[in-house]
């Protein structure tokens, strides 16, 4: 690259939510792209009660897990994406050989 080609920028947006219950967290991450799409993660963790410094800790481990389930969501759809792709371009060879 020589510096000069166009760049193209896509915005995504990752949105946390969090549910706190006395003795647990749920956390839902939501990544939307701009075409529409959306995927989601979900993360649980024990905590403590509110006031205590160790729900602060369930919180972000329940993010932390969210985060990793999105992460697994979008390698599940990157892997189906490629395998459907490898395929099509096998029935597209096969095709232009015959």
């Amino acid at each position: 690259m020589t510096g000069t080609e166009p760049t193209m920028t896509d915005k995504w947006t990752i949105d946390v939510s969090l549910q706190h219950e006395p003795y647990r967290v749920r956390a839902e991450a939501l990544l939307r792209l701009e075409d529409g799409g959306e995927f989601v993660g979900v993360g649980l963790a024990e905590a403590g009660l509110r006031a205590s410094s160790t729900s602060q800790i369930g919180a972000y481990l329940a993010v932390t897990r969210a985060l990793s389930d999105l992460t697994a969501e979008l390698l599940e759809t990157v892997a189906s994406d490629v395998a459907r792709s490898i395929e099509v371009d096998e029935i597209l060879a096969g095709q232009s050989a015959n």
